[in-house]
């Protein structure tokens, strides 16, 4: 299997005790559905379903095709809504495309929320709306 993102080989592997595909050159990878819950660190509540949502979002690639769906094309979603971290859902079987890196900003973002446990003010949540529009 090739990577959608940089042409590469993707190699199946283990880490945290979860599998996944991850790339070898660019280390994005594939997690299938639950999976994300056991890789990032929480205390309570299911993160792969708060990030769900239904949004325009954009990021650095285009649209990736899942690697479990017969090339199923996949949506954007926000993680956890309200963050800047944007993830590649698939709908059909619920497995996410994690890019480098966005592991790490996953953990800050809930230590974040956890530490401070409290809910986005109403200008917050106004601003994200705003920035989160396609921009014309």
């Amino acid at each position: 299997m090739k990577c959608q993102i940089c042409n590469n080989t993707i190699t199946p592997l283990k880490t945290k005790g979860i599998e996944i595909l991850q790339c070898e050159n660019c280390k994005g990878f594939w997690v299938k559905k639950g999976e994300l819950n056991r890789l990032i660190k929480h205390q309570a509540g299911d993160i792969e379903f708060s990030s769900i949502d239904h949004h325009m979002h954009y990021d650095t690639h285009g649209i990736l095709k899942c690697a479990f769906c017969d090339d199923q094309a996949m949506i954007k979603v926000n993680f956890i809504e309200y963050s800047d971290i944007i993830l590649d859902y698939c709908e059909e079987c619920g497995a996410f495309w994690i890019d480098n890196g966005e592991v790490e900003k996953m953990e800050e973002y809930i230590k974040s929320i956890e530490k401070n446990n409290a809910k986005p003010t109403i200008l917050e949540i106004i601003m994200n709306t705003i920035f989160s529009l396609p921009k014309i």
